[in-house]
């Protein structure tokens, strides 16, 4: 699977420009990566997933009727975390960011919101760490930067509304279950956040809270950040 991915990213590279890329460019460099991901997409269970799937069915985990195998979840989510897109300069970049939580609760629909809750709270916690520290360099280092010690003051003071109101769409991928001796559920899940939109809301909120409408250094911060892995 990993050979396939990094064949496909490669044939990519070498068709990409050292340039800025035209809004053409990188639409068909886009379209190029959905076709890829689609092929990935519509793969049968791996070895990995297999093995993966067996040892969790020996655990005890199961899925809600209706659901696809958890071999089958464990491949798309491999999958999935190796999807691509093409960022501002047309290079291939991860477009998933994907975390996995646990939790236990009475009923299974408890479970599994409480589980997607802790995901999220895992993630906004490192967003929040990265976005302020990227403001805080800007500060240091502030020559013909309009980032000032209001600015980084505001977002740690808003940071949770900012953040909150960014990972409003995720995607879950796996959903498993056990019921233990005490009868309550045990859930496991994975999910995925997409980066483009993840971006877009960051930067909207993130102007709207720190009354920087227009500030492209706020852009610059959000796309550095995601642009690691995280």
């Amino acid at each position: 699977m990993k050979k396939i991915i990094i064949m496909a990213v490669m044939a990519l590279l070498s068709n990409a420009s050292i340039f800025a890329q035209t809004a053409k460019d990188l639409a068909k460099q886009q379209r190029e990566l959905n076709e890829i991901n689609m092929k990935l997409l519509n793969s049968k269970p791996s070895k990995d997933a297999k093995k993966q799937a067996k040892k969790l069915i020996k655990d005890g985990w199961i899925v809600c009727a209706g659901d696809k195998t958890i071999a089958k979840q464990i491949t798309e989510t491999q999958l999935l975390g190796e999807e691509l897109m093409a960022d501002e300069l047309g290079n291939p970049t991860k477009r998933y960011i994907i975390r996995s939580a646990q939790s236990i609760a009475g009923t299974f629909d408890a479970g599994i919101a409480a589980a997607r809750s802790n995901a999220q709270v895992e993630l906004a916690a490192m967003l929040e760490t990265k976005v302020a520290a990227a403001l805080e360099s800007k500060l240091d280092n502030q020559q013909n930067s309009a980032i000032t010690a209001i600015t980084v003051d505001k977002f740690h003071e808003r940071a949770k509304a900012i953040i909150d109101a960014s990972l409003t769409n995720t995607r879950t991928l796996l959903s498993i279950y056990r019921v233990n001796k005490q009868n309550n559920y045990e859930v496991q899940v994975q999910v995925a956040f997409d980066k483009k939109e993840l971006a877009a809301r960051l930067k909207r909120n993130i102007k709207k809270e720190l009354e920087q409408e227009g500030d492209e250094e706020l852009n610059d911060i959000v796309d550095s950040v995601l642009a690691h892995d995280l």
